[in-house]
């Protein structure tokens, strides 16, 4: 297939596992503005692009809720789910680009992968998002509710490639209810203090389960998690903070 017919692949695949977002560029728009120990150019040398796929908004829920209905066994296996499931999605692209002899990579923001490339500079550059307050992107369509999920390094080289959001920059002019919302106090103009909102959430059950403040974000009302699907990524991130903090605090 030629590059843009393997990209409509990924994409579809992608799509139809639940993962709406796809964006892709250039591995030198990356290097540009990254530190030099997460450039593509160390993690695969001669890739040309980078494709990034996540989801957005609330259905990707629906259709991960169903794949488990139906595949029973998966829940059982470990618990850490959407990870896994994510693995298994990228195994099947991996299988259409060396059908296709694509030179290629897959890297995660998670697990062992977790520090090898910086994904909200990835999402920013390839038009995912923009940074809001909260230290996570903000989706013109989906606000706060997405969720980078990996990239895939290749040798392909396309015709066109996706760009950086121009004219939404939302939270300058925002009246931010997402600083007052915060029990805790995290958040300001200055943006997100992440270990103090990690060290209240594992004193204190108020934000056990959810997030005041990104709730309280007026972008992507109507793409807000499930009360159920919250509560899964609230759990999982506090079990990572909790080794964090151990390794921490000897």
């Amino acid at each position: 297939m030629k590059p843009e017919a393997v990209l409509q692949r990924l994409k579809s695949i992608s799509r139809d596992s639940g993962f709406n977002i796809t964006q892709t560029i250039t591995a030198r728009d990356y290097d540009e503005v990254v530190a030099e120990n997460r450039q593509v150019s160390d993690l695969l040398p001669g890739a040309r692009s980078i494709t990034l796929i996540g989801f957005g908004g609330n259905a990707f829920w629906n259709t991960f809720s169903n794949y488990l209905k139906s595949n029973p066994d998966f829940k059982e296996r470990d618990e850490n789910l959407i990870d896994n499931y994510s693995l298994m999605i990228f195994e099947e692209l991996s299988g259409v680009l060396n059908e296709n002899g694509v030179m290629h990579r897959a890297v995660f923001p998670f697990g062992e992968d977790g520090t090898l490339m910086d994904f909200v500079k990835l999402g920013e550059r390839s038009g995912a998002g923009v940074r809001s307050l909260l230290g996570i992107l903000l989706h013109p369509e989906h606000g706060p509710w997405i969720s980078l999920r990996g990239a895939l390094l290749t040798d392909l080289e396309l015709s066109r490639y996706d760009s950086p959001l121009e004219g939404f920059a939302p939270c300058p002019s925002c009246h931010k209810p997402c600083i007052s919302a915060c029990p805790a106090s995290t958040i300001s103009e200055k943006g997100w203090d992440w270990e103090s909102c990690m060290a209240f959430r594992l004193a204190e059950d108020t934000c056990s389960s959810s997030c005041a403040s990104r709730r309280a974000c007026p972008y992507g009302k109507d793409r807000q998690y499930s009360e159920e699907q919250m509560a899964y990524h609230h759990r999982f991130v506090l079990k990572s903070v909790k080794k964090y903090f151990e390794v921490k605090t000897p």
